[in-house]
């Protein structure tokens, strides 16, 4: 669904996405006055990095490119290369002790029905 820039007579702005189907209908501002669509650049993506060699040895210009010399088949030592900052993490998993947890929060009723102040929250650091 296109996303279209509008604005009304009193000076707001917004953005709407609207469908096709529904083009040529007026749009209403969020102050309740009809809206207009202004003209708009595009948004583009593109897929352009600058010139980097690959390990295959040769120069590349577009991610793809790149990300495919960094594939055993598309460097001629068939070696797999990560790229930094697109490793995969492993999933952690917090442990959790349910019998802590129900301990926990029984005292912390009784510390409510005892009238004692609330304590401030407690954060574990890895």
């Amino acid at each position: 669904m296109p996303l279209y820039d509008f604005a009304c007579d009193s000076g707001h702005r917004f953005e709407r996405a609207v469908p096709l189907a529904r083009f040529d209908e007026v749009q209403a501002c969020p102050c309740g006055s009809a809206a207009h669509r202004l003209v708009s650049a595009p948004r583009v993506i593109s897929d352009y990095i600058e010139p980097i060699r690959g390990p295959d040895g040769k120069i590349h210009d577009s991610m793809r490119s790149y990300r495919r010399s960094l594939e055993p088949s598309g460097n001629p030592q068939g070696e797999r290369y990560i790229e930094i900052g697109n490793e995969e993490l492993k999933p952690q998993t917090p442990k959790f002790d349910r019998q802590q947890r129900v301990d926990d929060i029984k005292a912390a009723i009784a510390d409510v029905k005892a009238g004692k102040p609330i304590p401030s929250p407690v954060f574990l650091e890895d």
